[in-house]
């Protein structure tokens, strides 16, 4: 693939815009990676993508929270990884696979049931090998932040070839 090929932010788009490739065909979610696909983030909407940023905004589904309707924290650092990976993947210049190196997570106030939060993903730093990246939920009718997420990322050597068969 040559350089002028290579457009992390059009692929996001794509997914931002309905899901389709370049063909106009409808992308198969089913291959979402298994995780995604068992935690059933249908509340959570991709908005935004431009170089170094991802936005989403998550509506709370009640399947995500403890018994008295506040989200499991788990689900945040689930949902912060989603939008950090994707800022961070809009600063590649060329395929390259990465990971999470390290999160640290800060709660402000609760997440409940039916909050329309706002997912706002930010690369803060670049360097060639290592990435911080720093996301924040907002809670979309009053503004205030209910928690911070930053994430460390690093480009690792990935092989995805016997994925699933060890």
């Amino acid at each position: 693939m040559s350089a002028t090929e290579f457009n992390p932010i059009k692929d996001i788009q794509q997914l931002i815009d309905g899901a389709v490739n370049a063909a106009g065909e409808d992308l198969d979610l089913s291959m979402a990676p298994p995780f995604v696909r068992g935690m059933d983030l249908t509340g959570l909407l991709f908005t935004r993508v431009a170089i170094g940023e991802f936005d989403m905004v998550w509506t709370v589904d009640p399947h995500l929270t403890h018994y008295d309707g506040m989200v499991q924290g788990g689900v945040v650092n689930v949902i912060a990884d989603t939008g950090q990976s994707f800022a961070y993947a809009t600063t590649s210049t060329g395929p390259e696979t990465f990971s999470t190196a390290e999160f640290t997570t800060r709660f402000f106030r609760p997440i409940k049931t039916g909050n329309v939060i706002n997912v706002r993903s930010r690369v803060i730093n670049r360097s060639r090998r290592l990435g911080v990246v720093e996301t924040h939920f907002t809670e979309s009718e009053s503004g205030k932040l209910c928690a911070t997420v930053t994430g460390a990322w690093m480009v690792v050597d990935r092989d995805f070839g016997d994925a699933g068969n060890s």
